[in-house]
């Protein structure tokens, strides 16, 4: 077996008595993805956690996020978790059920091109910011033409961001900020 995934199948499938449904297999697979797992802790940290807590909504003590409400009632507790899913169910209508694949890149940026687009732009094409100036900085390699709107990991499709930037522009629209090349970095301009 050259691949994790063949050996997770089949420990999934003994512990479930020999038979699962392809939909019952993902789940399995999701929760065992550590990758995944770092993903969305990486996500949550980075954006919902810090506006929400700067709403007053969630607080946050290293590791642990807790509402900041008193004790909720059972109905309380229902009417909430209501709205949010009205609230989910509404975005889905709107954006469509692709909206989920920007969350998870299923075709990362090979690591490659993400250091070649990196060398080529060295800072935030858009405000500027880089590192070297601003050791809290953090540089995003961004898609020009969004993946949810068909945009390519192609280098002239690539620019680097900060992460501010990066998070502003989502997947609103097409910009190019930065002078793109033909995909090959110039040694002599970085």
């Amino acid at each position: 077996m050259s691949h994790v995934y063949q050996p997770l199948l089949i420990s999934f499938l003994v512990e479930s008595g020999g038979a699962a449904t392809i939909r019952q297999l993902a789940q399995e697979f999701a929760l065992a993805d550590e990758a995944s797992v770092l993903h969305y802790e990486k996500r949550i940290k980075e954006m919902p956690v810090p506006v929400l807590a700067k709403r007053g909504v969630v607080s946050k003590r290293a590791e642990l996020i807790e509402l900041q409400v008193e004790k909720l009632t059972y109905v309380q507790s229902s009417q909430i978790r209501a709205a949010c899913e009205k609230r989910i169910a509404d975005f889905l209508q709107s954006r469509g059920v692709e909206i989920w694949s920007g969350l998870l890149e299923m075709d990362p940026v090979p690591s490659t091109v993400r250091y070649d687009v990196l060398k080529r732009d060295r800072k935030c094409v858009l405000c500027g910011a880089a590192p070297e100036i601003d050791s809290d900085v953090r540089l995003h390699v961004d898609h020009i033409v969004p993946r949810s709107k068909g945009g390519s990991n192609e280098m002239s499709n690539l620019q680097v961001l900060c992460s501010e930037c990066n998070l502003g522009k989502s997947n609103r629209d097409d910009t190019a900020f930065g002078e793109i090349d033909d995909g090959k970095a110039n040694a002599e301009t970085v």
